[in-house]
């Protein structure tokens, strides 16, 4: 451990024992908590919640995947999935196109509207990743994804699965 990692956790011990100051997987709620609530406020300026970003940003990577694809992609149920895609239709931003290879399945397509507001949203979201790794230099911002990354294969937490389950429900501000 480096000199200033073992100097803030000896200043922690001896600021009264907090426990709670010295548990990653408190810490990392509340950082979590936080960040999803200031990442719903950058994305609800745009008139998106956080699922619907995730749906349009998993079509624009992810080109012609099924509607179920898209789903499992995030860890949607699809009855979930089924809510979103609709709203999403509703709102002009995607369309569902038959599958050239399975009748039964739908493939997700963005609109030329879903595209340039997926791409504004983009734009917002890294600037709140700016403004959470302020003052961490580029190593220090990969070597902090690389832990966070153990620590989700330790909880059996897919990199792309969706906190929420694509539920909508994220902390009250």
């Amino acid at each position: 451990m480096d000199q200033i990692a073992v100097d803030a956790h000896a200043t922690d011990n001896d600021s009264g024992g907090n426990v709670l100051a010295n548990s990653v997987g408190f810490s990392l709620s509340q950082i979590g908590s936080e960040t999803a609530r200031q990442f719903g406020h950058v994305v609800g300026a745009l008139g998106l919640e956080p699922r619907h970003f995730a749906v349009l940003s998993a079509v624009h990577r992810h080109v012609d995947r099924s509607q179920q694809g898209v789903g499992d992609l995030l860890a949607i149920p699809a009855s979930t999935m089924v809510a979103i895609v609709d709203h999403l239709e509703h709102e002009g931003l995607l369309e569902r196109r038959p599958h050239p290879s399975d009748r039964r399945a739908r493939i997700l397509r963005l609109t030329t509207r879903g595209e340039l507001l997926r791409a504004q949203a983009q734009a917002q979201a890294m600037a709140q990743e700016d403004r959470i790794c302020a003052g961490l230099a580029p190593r220090e911002r990969a070597e902090l994804l690389a832990l966070l990354h153990r620590i989700s294969l330790n909880l059996g937490v897919s990199s792309s699965a969706l906190p929420d389950h694509g539920s909508g429900h994220r902390p009250v501000p």
